[in-house]
């Protein structure tokens, strides 16, 4: 690409994973500048979910190179694969945030603290400071009078919304979203919708895996369509939806 480097958040190069005998991902190549939301769509089992996972340390490559904000996480080098040291991996974790399909919100947290303990222990902020950028950011989610209330006494929208904010709280390069909307119903998925719409419109750098078609053709820059641990088919967000190439991209979205 002619970019400077400087504006890719996420490169990811070449990238295996294997669960047993199962090849997941067979040699994804992927990039993500800075400003850009990419929406990766698929089918279930396609490795959308194991690829955000690999992104995000949650699971180790096999093979290829992992780059995020200018730091290698992990590279391949005369065949050897090698992690960056722990110091430096715990730095690359501070530069994205992760909402995950189910919430994985603290239940025996109040809402203000799932949002400001990872700022106070791990970023070392004061706690006059984690509370100013949690009562911003729960104003910008609508949820301004839920501070002290626990996960249980929210809707699943609501915890995703704050799930959205503790991801926000430490100012990431990247946020990448598994499924966000998967566990929700019909209503409440809107509200998330939303959220994420305007964080499209602020420049965020998103990376969005969703069945949600109507949204990832109208809020994403670019889809990825992945189907058996490759990618098929990549373009222009509404491009892709209203005119795919490929007849497996054409056959996935028939069924939308």
């Amino acid at each position: 690409m002619s970019e400077n480097n400087n504006d890719i958040v996420l490169d990811m190069s070449n990238i295996h994973k294997s669960f047993g005998k199962l090849e997941v991902l067979q040699g994804i190549d992927l990039q993500v500048k800075r400003g850009e939301v990419v929406a990766v769509i698929g089918p279930s089992g396609g490795g959308k979910s194991t690829l955000l996972r690999c992104a995000t340390t949650l699971e180790k490559v096999d093979y290829g190179k992992i780059t995020i904000g200018g730091d290698v996480l992990c590279d391949t080098i005369d065949g050897h694969l090698k992690y960056c040291d722990k110091k430096l991996e715990k730095e690359i974790r501070s530069k994205f945030g992760l909402v995950f399909q189910n919430f994985n919100l603290f239940p025996h947290f109040s809402v203000k603290r799932n949002i400001t303990e990872a700022l106070i222990h791990v970023h070392k902020k004061s706690k006059e400071e984690a509370d100013k950028i949690c009562g911003g950011l729960l104003n910008k989610m609508g949820l301004e009078e839920k501070a002290d209330e626990y996960p249980c006494n929210l809707s699943g929208g609501q915890q995703q919304r704050v799930s959205i904010a503790r991801a926000l709280a430490t100012n990431p390069e990247i946020i990448f979203f598994d499924e966000p909307t998967s566990a929700l119903d019909p209503e409440l998925t809107k509200g998330v919708l939303t959220v994420i719409r305007e964080l499209a419109q602020e420049k965020m750098t998103m990376v969005i895996v969703t069945h949600e078609m109507s949204f990832a053709r109208d809020v994403a820059d670019r889809i990825v369509f992945m189907d058996g641990g490759v990618i098929v088919e990549e373009g222009p967000a509404y491009e892709l939806v209203t005119n795919p190439k490929q007849e497996r991209t054409k056959t996935f979205l028939a069924g939308y």
